[in-house]
């Protein structure tokens, strides 16, 4: 294990009460931003009347701390959603609040809904689950297709449908005395409230905690925190008819602690601390901490099905015995610890019980004691995998902290909030005011927690297919590795089905952007990587908007007949292929050819970028005689990329017949030159020396045409189509453990923007502090008017507003309102 960095979320001291307990919230989204609650700064928060602040961060960038809200009383959690797009607040008096980011801007939010106080503690809260459950099994990582590898559980449906069997977003909360309170949003943006008693009789909970079944119903598990006490079991079923919730709880099965026949008479005033599912999805391992000022034992319980006989006297059945089925809770291990138990993280990726193979991947329990133990044990045999002291981990940050050194007496570091990553190849601590980030896997040689490459490929593909961030798991990737690990992820995405490249392609491309811009020297491929990621999604586009007139299963569309021409046609004339196609196949919409043109002059932005970035290319062509890599390089040996080119200023040549005033503009010293055609030549021959397994370097005279291309026509600079400012992931290229501080930019940052070059030919135009739209393919000026948002992963900007006039464009500015092209979140930028 190893510490990765450590943030101080203070920026001043405060003074401590010893009669006062703080209780720390932390929690981490699927899209791994982490929300925590901290004290505020403000004038006018004092030690006798506090305020605090929920502020969120994206753990790529953990310097930079976004706020949320700010609120008077204490809050006692903070819950993500399954999306990760909102957050549920509950205060000491149950008080619950819903905030969602507005514009899905990380530094904006509002408040959708509040749930009046509860008057009493609460205890366990969860998000109602959708119902869509992938199942991670590193069993199957030698299978090809990646539907054989990431199977759909069927059997786990969601918490609450409504008519039609559709998904219905809510949270369900159990305060002390027993209360279930179930929150449901409306389509109307109201949220509808109910209550209902676990049970008939009183109840005085100190413990509680809240998990999925797999046929709908919630698990809640409850404890009074005396060991002479049953752990209590209910089933909540919820059920939704208009604006009307009908809770049912019934008992289930339930459980005395083995720790009571220990400790049950005696006088060390042991109790019951916790009670806790292993995740949301699991309601069949149960947690149960006992323990005093000096020690604790963790019991680790198991839901099983077991069949029992019945008298034929209770059945129906004529035979004389007959099996009924009921479950049972069954012990599995204790682990005891000669010091008290703060807090326990278990993990999150959903993993079935028949796991076999036990030396590629280890899943684990995270647990950490008073006395500055970390503790890992295994997710299905309970065993102890890893011990580490956490004072001996952060000693380097604790030596440059300026507050431990005023301390008269050293204490443990002892985390009082605990949180596993996504992948579980980190884990998230708080302690003190202070956050920390821990790598699980590949630390130390002589660690046993090595992960291997297979296994982190393995989890890559998981986040790829189903969507989750995947920063996390680059915790877990050495530097050796990278190159490895990105040939391996193209290899198995080459044997995938056409449907499921389309899927995933982008999100390939980002996640290898991201892996070589971890790599120390893999700063030229992932500005490639990135700018690939903007053509692939241009060309896509513009395939997508042209439908052939005629829809049958035997035609191919427009797209799909240049494609096939452009492979059959290797001899460079453009004119050749647009004889060959129909030219009223290519109007955008055919059936109002009056608004084809309005809707084609929109989009001349985006023809432009290719038109401009195809330019780029080929006059960078000559650099091999002097460089292996330089901007570009690896684009200009793709042969996909090529081609892909071609396809598309075949499109635009076609358009270009009918509606001129959408065709790219040139600065050219010859007014018959035909720029599109001119290009489309060289990138034929280019295409050539890639498809035969030729390199363009030993092909003299395309170099000497490409060569003389700065001279024929006005080169853009480069910044306008490789754009990435290269602060995104620099956390993997540092030397660890790193500190930070809210507010304030690490030093080498600065650095790296003084440093930073890019190997160019010369005759392009000089840098420019020139904005540019990401995703409309506009220059912004030098002082941008308007409000713009900015990514937090590749630094790109774009206007917030839409600007797009007609109907084509706007719906492509609404595919990236939630994220960017990166796949990285917005930010509002800040003028």
């Amino acid at each position: 294990m190893e510490l990765v960095y450590s943030i101080d979320v203070f920026q001043k001291q405060f003074l401590k009460d010893w009669v006062s307990e703080e209780r720390n919230c932390i929690n981490l989204s699927c899209r791994n931003i982490l929300a925590l609650l901290k004290q505020s700064e403000i004038p006018d928060s004092s030690h006798f009347d506090r305020r605090y602040e929920v502020v969120v961060l994206d753990i790529d960038k953990p310097w930079e701390p976004h706020h949320v809200t700010s609120v008077s009383k204490q809050l006692l959690h903070i819950v993500w959603d399954t999306t990760g797009n909102k957050l549920l607040l509950i205060d000491v008096d149950g008080e619950c609040q819903v905030w969602a980011m507005k514009d899905h801007l990380l530094n904006e939010w509002h408040c959708i809904g509040s749930v009046g106080n509860v008057g009493e503690e609460v205890l366990a809260v969860m998000w109602f689950h959708n119902g869509l459950q992938i199942i991670f099994d590193p069993d199957k990582r030698d299978k090809t297709q990646y539907i054989e590898k990431f199977v759909r559980n069927m059997r786990f449906t969601p918490s609450l449908t409504q008519f039609g069997g559709s998904f219905v977003e809510g949270w369900v909360v159990v305060s002390a005395s027993g209360l279930v309170t179930v929150g449901v949003h409306q389509t109307d943006g109201s949220i509808v409230t109910s209550s209902e008693s676990l049970s008939r009789n009183h109840m005085r909970l100190t413990a509680a905690d809240i998990a999925n079944t797999g046929n709908g119903d919630i698990m809640v598990a409850t404890s009074d925190g005396q060991l002479s006490s049953a752990i209590q079991c209910f089933l909540v079923s919820v059920k939704l008819s208009g604006r009307n919730i009908a809770i049912s709880c019934v008992n289930s099965a339930s459980l005395y602690t083995k720790t009571q026949t220990e400790y049950g008479n005696s006088e060390t005033h042991t109790r019951i601390t916790k009670v806790l599912f292993m995740n949301n999805e699991s309601s069949d391992t149960l947690f149960i901490c006992c323990g005093s000022s000096n020690y604790s034992s963790l019991e680790v319980w198991q839901l099983l099905e077991q069949m029992l006989p019945q008298h034929k006297m209770f059945s129906l059945n004529t035979a004389p015995y007959t099996s009924i089925k009921t479950h049972k809770w069954m012990h599995k291990a204790t682990i005891p610890h000669p010091s008290q138990l703060t807090s326990i993280a278990g993990p999150k990726l959903p993993m079935s019980r028949n796991v076999v193979e036990t030396s590629g991947f280890l899943p684990y329990i995270a647990m950490t004691y008073k006395d500055g133990t970390l503790q890992l044990i295994h997710r299905y045999t309970f065993q102890p995998i890893s011990t580490s002291n956490l004072d001996s981990i952060c000693q380097p940050v604790q030596s440059f902290s300026p507050q431990s050194s005023n301390k008269k007496q050293h204490l443990s570091l002892q985390l009082s909030a605990l949180t596993q990553t996504g992948s579980g190849c980190g884990i998230f601590g708080l302690h003190d005011g202070r956050v920390y980030l821990f790598s699980t896997y590949n630390g130390s040689r002589d660690s046993t927690m090595q992960l291997s490459p297979s296994s982190i490929v393995l989890l890559l593909e998981y986040a790829m297919v189903t969507g989750q961030d995947w920063w996390d798991v680059f915790l877990a990737v050495r530097q050796g590795m990278i190159m490895s690990i990105c040939q391996t992820l193209t290899e198995n995405f080459g044997k995938q089905v056409h449907t499921m490249q389309d899927y995933v392609f982008m999100r390939l491309l980002s996640m290898k952007m991201g892996l070589y811009s971890c790599y120390s020297a893999g700063h030229q491929k992932a500005v490639d990587y990135h700018t690939q990621l903007v053509l692939y999604s241009i060309g896509n586009y513009i395939k997508a908007i042209l439908k052939p007139r005629n829809i049958t299963s035997q035609d191919k569309g427009p797209a799909e007949k240049v494609g096939i021409l452009c492979s059959k046609h290797t001899d460079g004339d453009i004119d050749q292929i647009l004889r060959s196609l129909d030219n009223e196949e290519f109007h955008v919409d055919f059936k109002k050819k009056d608004k084809a043109d309005v809707t084609l002059l929109s989009m001349q932005p985006l023809i432009q970028w290719v038109s401009d970035f195809s330019l780029q290319l080929l006059s960078a062509a000559p650099m091999f005689q002097s460089f292996s890599s330089f901007t570009g390089s690896s684009l200009l040996t793709d042969s996909t990329v090529l081609h892909q080119l071609r396809e598309l200023l075949v499109i635009f040549k076609m358009w270009g017949q009918n509606y001129p005033s959408c065709l790219p503009s040139f600065t050219t010293t010859s007014v018959n030159l035909d720029i599109l055609k001119h290009l489309y030549k060289l990138l034929t021959r280019a295409w050539n020396c890639c498809k035969e397994g030729r390199s363009i370097e030993f092909d003299d005279t395309l170099l000497d045409e490409c060569s003389v291309l700065p001279s024929k026509v006005f080169i853009p600079g480069l910044s306008q189509s490789f754009r990435m400012d290269n602060m995104g992931f620099t956390v993997f290229t540092q030397s660890l453990p790193l500190e930070f501080r809210f507010d304030e930019e690490p030093d080498y940052l600065y650095q790296k923007k003084i440093t930073k070059s890019h190997k160019s030919i010369v005759d392009q135009t000089s840098h420019t502090e020139q904005h540019h739209d990401i995703v409309r393919q506009i220059h912004l000026g030098t002082k941008v008017s308007g409000e713009t948002r900015k990514c937090t992963r590749c630094g790109c900007l774009s206007l917030l507003k839409t600007v797009g006039k007609s109907q084509t464009m706007i719906s492509w500015e609404q595919r990236w309102t939630r994220n960017c092209l990166c796949m990285g979140h917005w930010k509002l930028a800040i003028q």
